[in-house]
């Protein structure tokens, strides 16, 4: 590519240009330099002179040149994006969000503008106003594909499920091979727990371009959903062996081989959960407990996760303790009053996972620390190691006395249910069932139902009720308390909930619990068969894949009925 020998500034832009797009930053700088020289106000090559510096990562530069552009020309719709994109790479945000407003303003049909502006806020993870902005690309340009699959993301990440796919459909018929979608797409199946659709997504993704990690990662979680668990560790294998820490490859690996019932190997591979980025380490500042004696020294467990990780991983701590250590336990702070009554010879100290480390001041010295989830690489190693116990958790005694008479149902069998579980980014879709197909079971008569569901549920009992006539009774805020919550489960007869909280604790107390599970459950759980090795008094109630939700509700009403059969109770 020769340089222009005239010394004409369009003539040096376009040239510049041309070297900034073959990636020859040191030409297409030089070239710029010349055309601002000769027309110091000439806005496109400012403009372009700023691309050529955030090619090279050189952000303060690029923002200069881009400011300066809009600086001459205040109609340049694409220097305000430019400039709006630069100012949130070096964290500027409401400079950004202004830019990208102002190029809005200036040209309202213009589909890249109103792209910029909802980047900005996806990157703020407020995924309504991108909603709102991606709409607006796409009805400024309905044949965009990009448009209609960005907008297809956010509403999958809002949990507008439907739509989203909807979107990415769409996006695919404008362009079948836009990878982007596929693996969307893949991703919103999985949410939705239809592995084999996922698994189609995923593949022709990779058809396309073989190399991404993690389209090949989401190819492997399909497989791992649809219980081809070898098929699965070798998908994750693969891109291990391009990049050794893939978090996502990592930690969902570990998955496959604790479900493969290799406990030993997947313990291990789950402990490389904080290496790899999967999960954020606490630091700590003592070293970290590898199995050895705990005669005479004093061991940190900390908290991770969910709730019902710590409830479910807690199993491990009367194990810990047997060992003639000090413990101190800190855990969240609505499980602390039922870890203190449950574990007495350790410190519980209840909190969050962002509190300072001050409180471990009053404490004698530190000698070690482990995360809770890392205890059963040394106590959980094989299936004969789960403890028979029928509960490690200790509800208060008279606060269980409390509601048993509260709950008194003249005879009837006391069961507590909970139908919703998970968040949005932990498949809530797939591991909840809607109140209102509970009807088939809450209609027996010769039970009595309690709602054992976490928040503000008052509207939706009152639907339940005016829909099916039947009652579940509704026991306000105590449900919300863990430790109250733990001695209301204490005074039923019976659990019957989705994969949630409510099911963990209900298990850890040694309360009759029936597990309700999608048809990919989570790693935590055996894929087939009834007993649930974290809780023996968990019966499990395996949803097939072809089954829908009304069907695992009708199975379990029916084994209701028949535990009932006879005389109702006095």
């Amino acid at each position: 590519m020769r340089e222009p020998a005239g010394e004409n500034a369009a003539a040096l832009q376009r040239q510049g240009a041309q070297w900034r797009e073959s990636a020859h930053y040191v030409q297409a700088e030089r070239c710029l330099l010349r055309a601002l020289a000769l027309e110091h106000d000439f806005a496109a090559a400012h403009l372009e002179l700023g691309l050529t510096y955030r090619a090279q990562n050189k952000l303060e530069d690029a923002i200069d040149y881009f400011q300066l552009a809009v600086h001459f020309a205040p109609r340049c719709v694409a220097a305000w994006i430019e400039l709006g994109a630069a100012l949130d790479s070096l964290g500027r945000a409401d400079a950004a969000l202004a830019a990208c407003r102002q190029a809005t303003m200036l040209d309202p049909p213009n589909c890249a503008a109103w792209l910029g502006l909802a980047r900005l806020h996806k990157a703020r993870e407020d995924w309504q106003l991108s909603i709102d902005c991606y709409r607006t690309a796409v009805a400024c340009d309905p044949a965009s594909a990009d448009a209609r699959c960005l907008l297809g993301y956010a509403l999958y990440k809002a949990g507008d499920y439907a739509e989203s796919r909807a979107q990415f459909d769409a996006a695919l018929q404008i362009s079948p091979n836009l990878v982007q979608a596929h693996h969307n797409l893949g991703l919103l199946y999985l949410e939705l727990a239809e592995p084999t659709e996922a698994l189609a997504c995923f593949s022709r993704a990779l058809a396309i371009e073989p190399q991404l990690l993690e389209t090949r990662t989401g190819l492997a979680h399909a497989l791992r959903d649809l219980g081809r668990l070898d098929d699965a560790i070798g998908h994750y294998d693969r891109v291990l062996a391009t990049e050794g820490k893939f978090a996502d490859a990592v930690i969902n690996r570990s998955y496959a081989l604790l479900m493969k019932g290799d406990f030993a190997g997947g313990w291990a591979a789950y402990d490389e959960r904080f290496a790899s980025g999967g999960e954020t380490g606490r630091n700590f500042p003592y070293p970290p407990w590898r199995g050895e004696a705990l005669a005479g020294k004093r061991v940190l467990v900390y908290a991770e996760q969910g709730l019902g990780d710590e409830i479910m991983f807690a199993s491990c701590l009367p194990e810990l303790l047997a060992l003639g250590g000090h413990c101190v336990i800190e855990c969240s702070a609505r499980l602390a009053p039922l870890f203190t009554r449950s574990f007495p010879a350790a410190y519980v100290r209840g909190g969050g996972k962002q509190d300072d480390q001050q409180w471990l001041a009053t404490l004698p010295p530190i000698d070690c620390q482990t995360a809770i989830g890392s205890l059963p690489r040394y106590f959980r190693r094989e299936a004969a190691d789960f403890p028979a116990r029928a509960g490690y958790l200790a509800a208060a005694a008279a606060r269980i006395e409390h509601w048993r008479n509260r709950l008194a149902s003249d005879g009837r069998l006391r069961v507590g249910i909970a139908w919703r579980g998970g968040t949005l980014r932990s498949r809530q879709f797939a591991r909840s069932i809607p109140l209102p197909l509970w009807a088939p079971l809450v209609g027996n008569d010769r039970a009595a139902f309690y709602a054992l569901q976490y928040g503000d549920i008052a509207a939706e009992l009152a639907d339940f009720r005016g829909g099916s006539g039947a009652s579940v009774m509704h026991l306000g805020s105590a449900v919300d308390d863990l430790d109250e919550l733990a001695a209301i489960i204490g005074a039923l007869d019976l659990v019957i909930s989705v994969d949630n909280t409510v099911a963990h604790l209900a298990g850890a107390l040694g309360k009759p619990v029936w597990s309700l599970l999608s048809c990919s459950p989570e790693w935590r759980y055996p894929r087939s068969g009834e007993a649930m090795p974290w809780y023996p008094s968990m019966r499990l109630f395996h949803r097939a894949p072809a089954e829908a939700r009304q069907r695992i509700i009708e199975r379990v009403a029916g084994q209701l009925a028949k535990s009932l059969q006879g005389p109702a109770r006095a």
